[in-house]
């Protein structure tokens, strides 16, 4: 069910509509027992995005309320034919009891929105 650089490249091309300068943010939803989604919160900025070799995996960083962010250029920049199969996670940096954490949640779906010119990566809360 989770995403890959493969799928997210595929998408845009599947949705033509999706230009280079759309921001990308990320989607936090609920699924519940009857497959029912619940949107969880605004849609969040990706600030940067993070190839980790090691582990198989591209990070879209996420920040609440940043003014700037990451658009789908810069992300095909970054998914290059190396990384395509490799794990797409929304990861979100918290100080949780005085420890520096980083929360990474595999994307499970896409979305846009043409009016404001966003495409949504979306995670489970």
């Amino acid at each position: 069910m989770s995403k890959t650089a493969r799928d997210v490249l595929e998408e845009f091309e599947a949705q033509t509509q999706i230009a280079d300068d759309f921001g990308i943010h990320v989607l936090k939803v609920k699924v519940g027992e009857n497959d029912d989604v619940e949107q969880q919160g605004n849609a969040q900025p990706v600030v940067k995005i993070e190839i980790d070799h090691e582990d198989k995996e591209c990070l879209l960083h996420y920040e609440e309320g940043a003014s700037a962010y990451v658009t789908v250029s810069d992300l095909k920049a970054e998914f290059i034919s190396e990384v395509l199969e490799y794990e797409v996670c929304a990861a979100q940096e918290k100080i949780l009891e005085g420890s520096h954490v980083r929360l990474d949640t595999p994307l499970v779906g896409f979305g846009e929105n043409f009016e404001l010119k966003y495409f949504f990566t979306v995670c489970v809360a």
